[in-house]
């Protein structure tokens, strides 16, 4: 072969060599595009057809927070709050013995935190070093920021909606300045609460089962509970663990 007819043949393959580089490129450019302009969308797909907590849709989570102590938002449609199947069954006995009944408060209960060793009641934001809870910092908004240090991954969501796959859901009232207390739902979609160390409940301040806290009787004998806060979505193991009370900065 002549030194002009291999020079083409060189030509020729780097021409077609860099062509396929260029359709390679382009192909993997527009793959990255597809997932860019889809990924909510790919997340939610995969979140809603598996029981393992991928990661979350951070978009959904940040614009959830209209739902903190909003009137409008808390308001209902539904007799029944969906359920995911990650709730946990009423209990009585597991959270009524001895030993838990007057360690574990209403906090401990919706998280579903059982810790046998724990001296004394665990507090929004404690176990994560959060500030004190005092007067001036008892608002929603405050438990909420203090959620979601104590369980990575929570986030709000409206009673008629359900959990991502997973969670299962709480919910917060405050008797002002006085008193929280959290709520949390079952599987057959019922809710129960714990006041303070006493036995958990699946009972409202009427004597009635409860199918929507916030719809409740929240008035008991010692607290009156009127101020509502949230719903939430929060997932059981990410949960950090409360054995441990961290100094208090």
């Amino acid at each position: 072969m002549s030194n002009k007819n291999l020079y083409y043949f060189y030509n020729i393959f780097y021409f077609y060599l860099s062509f396929l580089f260029f359709i390679y490129f382009l192909f993997i450019f527009f793959i990255i595009l597809f997932l860019y302009k889809n990924i909510d969308k790919i997340l939610y797909d995969m979140l809603n057809n598996s029981k393992k907590p991928f990661i979350l849709e951070i978009k959904k989570i940040k614009n959830n927070n209209k739902l903190l102590n909003n009137s409008l938002y808390l308001k209902s449609t539904k007799k029944f709050s969906p359920t995911t199947g990650s709730e946990s069954n009423y209990e009585p006995h597991k959270w009524n013995s001895k030993n838990i009944i007057n360690t574990h408060n209403c906090y401990s209960y919706a998280l579903g935190k059982i810790v046998p060793e724990l001296k004394s009641k665990a507090q929004p934001g404690y176990a994560s070093a959060y500030n004190e809870i005092n007067d001036n910092n008892f608002h929603c908004k405050n438990f909420s920021e203090r959620l979601k240090y104590d369980s990575p991954g929570s986030y709000l969501e409206n009673f008629d909606n359900a959990c991502l796959p997973g969670f299962y859901k709480i919910f917060l009232a405050l008797d002002p300045k006085n008193d929280y207390h959290w709520y949390k739902q079952h599987k057959n979609g019922y809710w129960s609460h714990k006041p303070g160390a006493t036995k958990i409940t699946d009972k409202d301040a009427s004597g009635k089962k409860i199918k929507n806290p916030l719809l409740s009787n929240r008035k008991f004998k010692h607290r009156n509970y009127k101020e509502p806060c949230f719903f939430a979505c929060i997932y059981s193991d990410l949960t950090r663990s409360i054995n441990t009370i961290y100094n208090i900065t």
